[in-house]
């Protein structure tokens, strides 16, 4: 008899959850129903940040296959590898900021005016040139054989474009508490 009394409540419980996440699946489109939050949630996905985002998933993986490569002395893989980040960081350029001006409609959904697009195409621009750069000197060093100068290539690309940009475009990270500091953090 207690057996049954236990699936019995089981049972109960399970219905009361399925029912719960069902009848809230229905709402979940409108993320928590308040339509402000839906339009603060497009501005999120659709934002000034875009296009950095996008660099950054694109090469991300780039870089590190590169820093792979430099480890194993696969100078091969470095230039190919070096090659598609600015590549792609090129093509990242082109789809966001289009010579023919069609591109930089994903800023305009936000309400950015052409002045504040502008202001962001030759901020990015700069960075995305120091990248490509970058990309192709770390290539130009892979020929050459030497792992010491292809491991500095790298770093000098990540320094030069990936952090400079990081600490002008990101929010400074917090102090680490004090607790931390004594152990080393």
């Amino acid at each position: 008899m207690r057996r049954i009394s236990q699936v019995f409540i089981a049972v109960f419980c399970a219905f009361v959850v399925t029912t719960g996440v069902i009848t809230y699946g229905w709402n979940g489109s409108k993320v928590f129903g308040d339509e402000k939050v839906v339009e603060a949630a497009k501005d999120i996905h659709i934002s000034k940040s875009s296009p950095t985002r996008a660099v950054m998933r694109l090469i991300s993986t780039h870089t590190s296959k590169i820093l792979n490569a430099i480890m194993v002395g696969d100078f091969n893989a470095v230039a190919r590898e070096a090659y598609a980040v600015a590549e792609n960081s090129k093509i990242v350029m082109e789809m966001f900021f289009s010579a023919d001006g069609s591109a930089g409609e994903w800023h305009q959904e936000t309400g950015g005016d052409a002045k504040a697009t502008a202001e962001m195409k030759a901020e990015f621009e700069k960075y995305l040139k120091i990248t490509i750069d970058s990309a192709n000197n770390i290539a130009e060093t892979a020929g050459k054989k030497d792992i010491v100068e292809t491991y500095k290539s790298l770093d000098e690309m990540l320094q030069k474009a990936c952090f400079a940009c990081h600490k002008v475009s990101r929010y400074a990270w917090p102090d680490w508490p004090d607790f931390m500091k004594q152990a080393g953090g």
